[in-house]
C-alpha cells in the first residue's frame, strides 16, 4: 500500500508539473565549518561570533570548539580593567535584555557561557541561517597535533588516541561516523590543517577510510597552507593524497576552506580572524542533510574571496565561471595528475638524524594543466588524467590576509573523467 500510494504522487507531480528534487532550483550557501569561542580557545562570546558571521552574508556556520561541545555549565571569571572585561562590556550590551546571566564581584564579573542549543535556538532561522552542531576533536601522538572537525554531531566524542599519525586520525574519523550511523544522523569528519605543527604527511593523509574531506585553505596563521622549503603546500598535499587514492582504487578527498577564527579583537596577519575562508555549497535547501549531502558528492567550492557564477562537469567538460567584481582580473587554472605519470616518492630525511621529514613527488603530480585570464574557461577531461581540478585567482588582496598580499582565491573540487554529473 505504501508503494501504491508513493507511485501516484509521483504520477501527480509530473501532471502537475510540479518540479521533483534533481529539478528544483538549485543555490549558493556560504558557510564555515572551523571557528572557536570563549569555550575553548576563542576570545569572545558564542552570540557575538554567531552574530558576525550571520551579518555578513553566511547562511550556515559550526562552531568547533576544542574537545567540547558546549553542552554543560560553565562560569568565566573576568577580572575588570582587562580586555576580556571590555568584551564582556560589549556582550552585555549587544544581548537583548535579561539575555546574560552574570555576578558582580570587587574586582571581577562572573559569567555563564551560553550552551549550544540556548544560542542556536536564539540564532537559527528556517531556510535564512543554519547551525550545526561540531567539536574539533583534539589528539596528539609523537608530539604531533591531530584535528579532525566533527560536524553535525549530536554527542560529545572523546579523542581516541593511538600508536601513529595514521592511526589516530583513522579512530577519530572512526568514531564520527559510528556516532552518525548509531543515531543516524548524518555527520561529516574533515581533517584541519594537516601541516599545523607539520603534524600530518600526504601520503599518511591518504591512507584514512572513510574521510573524504580536509582544508585546503585555513586562515589561521601557524598552519603553513603554503608549507615550506621541505615541506609540500596544501594544494600540492591535495594533489598527492588524490593522486595515491586514485591509483589505489579509492574516492577521492574534497578541499574546505575555513576561517579557524579564534580572535574576534583585533584584526592582524598574526592573528587569527573571521572571514578569511570559507565553502560556497550548491543545493537546493538549507538543512544540514542536504547542505552535508551535497558536499559529499563534491557539489561545493572553497574560497578565499573569490566567488563563482558557476561550476560544471558533463564527463568530459570541466566549465568555471567567475562572478566578477567591477575593475577586478582574473585567472584560471587547471591542475591535474596524468594517468602515466612518476608514482615513484623520494623520501626528504633531517640531515643531522637521518629521520624521515616528508615525501617530494613528481612534478607531473597536480601539473599546471591550462591557464585562461578571463572569468571563464573549460578544460577537456580526457582518460589521460586520473583527475582535474580548478583554481581561481583575482588580483585583489584578501580581506584581513594572513601573508602580505596575498590574493583573493577559490579552489573547486577535483573531478575524473567520465564522472557523473
Amino acid at each position: 500500500m505504501t508503494r501504491l500510494i508513493a507511485c501516484v504522487f509521483l504520477v501527480l507531480l509530473v501532471l502537475t508539473g510540479c518540479q521533483t528534487a534533481s529539478e528544483t532550483e538549485l543555490d549558493w550557501f556560504k558557510g564555515n565549518l572551523h571557528t572557536h569561542t570563549l569555550w575553548s580557545d576563542g576570545d569572545d562570546f558564542p552570540e557575538q561570533i554567531t552574530a558576525w558571521y550571520e551579518a555578513n552574508g553566511y547562511s550556515f556556520m559550526a562552531i568547533s570548539d576544542h574537545n567540547t561541545i558546549a553542552d554543560s555549565e560553565r562560569w568565566l571569571t573576568i577580572p575588570k580593567g582587562t580586555v576580556r572585561f571590555e568584551t564582556f562590556e560589549r556582550y552585555l550590551e549587544a544581548s537583548p535584555e535579561g539575555w546574560v546571566e552574570w555576578e558582580q564581584g570587587a574586582d571581577t564579573v562572573r559569567v555563564r557561557l551560553k550552551t549550544w542549543e540556548e544560542y542556536a535556538q536564539r540564532f537559527q532561522k528556517p531556510d535564512s541561517f543554519l547551525m550545526m552542531r561540531a567539536e574539533e576533536v583534539t589528539d596528539r601522538v609523537e608530539g604531533k597535533p591531530i584535528h579532525v572537525n566533527a560536524t553535525n554531531i549530536a554527542e560529545y566524542i572523546e579523542p581516541q588516541g593511538g600508536q601513529s599519525v595514521v592511526e589516530v586520525m583513522q579512530n577519530n574519523v572512526n568514531a564520527i561516523l559510528d556516532q552518525g550511523e548509531r543515531l543516524q544522523q548524518r555527520v561529516m569528519p574533515h581533517i584541519n590543517h594537516p601541516n599545523f605543527g607539520w603534524a600530518i604527511r600526504a601520503d599518511e593523509l591518504a591512507l584514512i577510510d572513510g574521510e573524504r574531506f580536509f582544508e585546503v585553505f585555513n586562515g589561521h596563521p601557524a598552519v603553513f597552507n603554503h608549507g615550506d622549503s621541505l615541506r609540500h603546500g596544501t594544494e600540492k598535499m591535495w594533489d598527492v593524497v588524490n593522486t595515491i587514492r586514485l591509483r589505489d582504487g579509492r574516492p577521492m578527498m574534497f578541499g574546505i576552506g575555513t576561517d579557524d577564527a579564534h580572535h574576534y579583537q583585533e584584526n592582524a596577519p598574526s592573528r587569527a580572524n573571521v572571514g578569511r575562508g570559507w565553502v560556497m555549497v550548491r543545493t537546493s535547501e538549507l538543512t544540514s542533510d542536504a547542505v552535508l549531502e551535497a558536499m559529499d558528492s563534491g557539489h561545493f567550492y572553497a574560497s578565499s574571496g573569490v566567488s563563482l557564477q558557476d561550476v560544471s562537469f558533463d564527463g568530459t567538460r570541466y566549465h568555471v565561471s567567475v562572478q566578477p567584481e567591477d575593475g577586478v582580473s582574473y585567472t584560471i587554472e587547471y591542475f591535474g595528475t596524468t594517468a602515466d605519470h612518476d608514482p615513484t616518492p623520494i623520501a626528504v630525511t633531517d640531515p643531522d638524524t637521518g629521520d624521515l621529514i616528508t615525501y617530494r613527488y613528481s612534478d607531473e603530480v597536480g601539473r599546471l594543466l591550462q591557464r585562461t585570464d578571463g572569468i571563464e574557461a573549460t578544460f577537456e577531461v580526457t582518460d589521460e588524467f586520473l583527475y582535474v581540478r580548478a583554481r581561481v585567482t583575482s588580483d585583489q588582496v584578501m580581506d584581513r590576509p594572513v601573508m602580505d598580499m596575498e590574493r583573493q582565491r577559490a579552489w573547486t573540487q577535483p573531478v575524473r573523467p567520465g564522472q557523473s554529473p
